[in-house]
């Protein structure tokens, strides 16, 4: 279970750098929306790290940290599958649902 955790906590990271690159192709001008497109792409890529250093370090506040964090990215993909049926939002969902079980189950060390 640590392995399947530990490779989606990275794929995480991944899909939030490419949402990040995404802006560039999907916005001609540095406009506000442009902003809060790349912002999205930040937290998800903060969330990932925060995935990865709950499997470092496992402390109570970290894996606090990390599940609420998950918890919001679930929920907030979740709301937006409806709105934009598209995979990388399914793939978020499915990443963070399985990222905020995963992080309820790890073990303190």
């Amino acid at each position: 279970m640590r392995t399947l955790y530990k490779i989606c906590a990275y794929l995480i990271v991944a899909l939030g750098t490419i949402h990040l690159v995404f802006t560039f192709f999907n916005y001609d001008h540095f406009t506000l929306n442009a902003f809060w497109f790349a912002g999205a792409g930040f937290a998800i890529i903060f969330a990932g790290f925060l995935n990865l250093a709950l499997l470092k370090v496992n402390e109570t506040t970290v894996r606090f940290l990390c599940i609420l964090a998950n918890l919001i990215c679930t929920i907030l993909f979740a709301v937006a599958l409806p709105l934009l049926q598209q995979p990388q939002v399914l793939i978020g969902l499915l990443l963070f649902a399985f990222a905020t079980t995963a992080a309820f189950m790890e073990r303190r060390d």
